[in-house]
């Protein structure tokens, strides 16, 4: 995660009058995380907090800023980076982290240097468990009034983690804290001042122009967002612009291929039909049993491989090794289109086992009983080296899924028809114009094919029915043969 403060926007100076002010600003990053979180119910929190690169505080050096100035903030003193890693709340499931900046924007007046110092690491030191008291406090509900109503179980400690996703209301709860925290550390900061200071920097002290924070869920930076604070106290004006952004450590996708296909012939089905303007004559109708083997591989894109996967069949575990699951086919039907479609009542679907081979990063699923068509859902779940175990707490890890299907049966027609629908399509205007593909088959699928999903099988059956319309298909009869 980095936060990054890159410009002061002056519209009206503290010092009206005088020739300006001279800004300086004290920048912390901080985070919550798994780093931070301490066991219990609700667990405990700390505070991590980032000093940053050592850098001037001084915005313009030795400079002054009038209204209407807009200054560049240098890097080392408008930049915070740190880590996030999320953690497994009992009760409330995944916490994504929270990280923030806050900062303390002041007008030099007649305090040395060394002496606003003394103040900024008495500030420092003091800031991570304050804000950890405050934010204990959120967790036991010292803040419930500011985070609305609470649902039918009252404010629990998951109602109040989900509350502050609204920007709104964590906005308000931010503000609330920020003030709160200004008003406890106010006079820390003040007795280091004056422990440090000679007797006449106590008669024109600095003047603190506002204390301003940005926070976001950890999920939430996984790109940049844009966003400002405003300082207004002491009649001054200013504006800081700043950016958040984040990038994933580790980041997985499920690929999926179909890596064997073995046909054998079922059932064949004479079918009596006329294409375009031939003659009407006979056509093969086929069914073939297929035997399938779909591969499934989390594939770490961004960091490490996983120290653990386990594989889930909708939401059905999969044991490590061998086995087999018992899934409900559709009918063939529904994804059959004319004339093959005189065979599909010989296939209603229902159940039928899938057994598969689960090994790590890889599962296998394999498939040759089925009536039908298969869609469901295959999910990894995984975690990295410093995750919590799999085996004792299953869901405690990274999820990804996809959608999949699987083909137990393909009905096609025999290369006679197929030839008569590329003759009838080579001087027949409406297949041409309207751009209507003449499939070879709705779920007919080779070795490297992605298995399809229920919209792809869906929008072949359709433009093969334009299609046969448009070659004004006409079936007549049918009768039975069986190899």
């Amino acid at each position: 995660m980095t936060f990054r403060l890159y410009e002061l926007d002056c519209s009206a100076t503290e010092d009206a009058g005088t020739d300006g002010d001279e800004p300086y600003l004290w920048v912390l990053g901080f985070k919550v995380d798994a780093d931070t979180l301490d066991p219990g119910l609700p667990p405990k929190i700390r505070v991590q907090v980032y000093r940053g690169a050592p850098a001037s505080p001084w915005v313009v050096g030795a400079g002054h800023v009038k209204g209407g100035n807009r200054i560049a903030i240098p890097p080392a003193l408008g930049t915070r980076s740190f880590r996030l890693r999320p953690a497994l709340v009992p009760v409330a499931g995944w916490f994504p982290g929270l990280a923030g900046v806050i900062c303390l924007l002041w007008d030099q007046d007649g305090m040395a240097p060394r002496t606003s110092e003394a103040g900024h690491a008495r500030f420092d030191a003091k800031f991570g468990g304050a804000l950890a008291d405050e934010l204990n406090g959120l967790l036991a509900g010292a803040y419930d009034a500011s985070l609305g109503t609470p649902g039918p179980d009252g404010p629990t400690l998951a109602w109040r983690l989900d509350r502050l996703r609204d920007p709104a209301r964590r906005g308000t709860i931010v503000g609330a804290i920020t003030d709160r925290l200004r008003d406890r550390l106010t006079g820390d900061i003040k007795d280091a001042v004056t422990d440090a200071a000679d007797w006449d920097e106590l008669i024109d002290t600095d003047d603190l122009l506002g204390v301003q924070a940005q926070v976001y869920f950890g999920d939430e930076l996984t790109g940049y967002q844009d966003f400002s604070l405003s300082f207004t106290d002491d009649e001054a004006n200013y504006r800081i612009r700043g950016q958040a952004g984040g990038s994933l450590v580790h980041s997985a996708r499920i690929l999926a291929t179909v890596t064997h296909v073995e046909r054998r012939l079922e059932q064949v089905r004479i079918v009596w039909a006329r294409v375009c303007w031939f003659a009407a004559r006979d056509y093969l109708a086929r069914a073939f049993r297929l035997r399938t083997t779909t591969r499934f591989v989390l594939d770490t894109t961004i960091g490490g491989p996983p120290r653990q996967v386990r594989w889930y069949l909708g939401d059905t575990p999969l044991d490590a090794g061998s086995g087999s699951v018992v899934v409900h086919f559709e009918g063939i039907a529904e994804f059959a289109s004319p004339p093959a479609d005189v065979l599909a009542p010989d296939y209603p679907g229902g159940p039928a086992p899938v057994t598969y081979t689960a090994n790590g990063p890889v599962l296998d699923l394999h498939a040759e009983a089925g009536d039908g068509v298969w869609f469901g859902r295959v999910r990894a779940v995984y975690n990295f080296d410093g995750d919590p175990d799999l085996q004792n707490v299953p869901d405690a890890g990274y999820e990804r899924e996809t959608q999949t299907s699987i083909t137990g049966v393909e009905l096609s027609m025999d290369r006679r028809y197929h030839e008569a629908m590329a003759a009838c399509k080579r001087v027949t205007s409406a297949i041409d114009r309207r751009h209507i593909a003449v499939n070879l088959g709705k779920l007919h699928i080779d070795p490297g094919d992605p298995p399809a999903d229920r919209e792809t099988v869906r929008t072949r059956v359709d433009a093969d029915v334009r299609a046969l319309v448009a070659a004004g298909l006409e079936p007549v009869t049918a009768a039975v043969v069986r190899p």
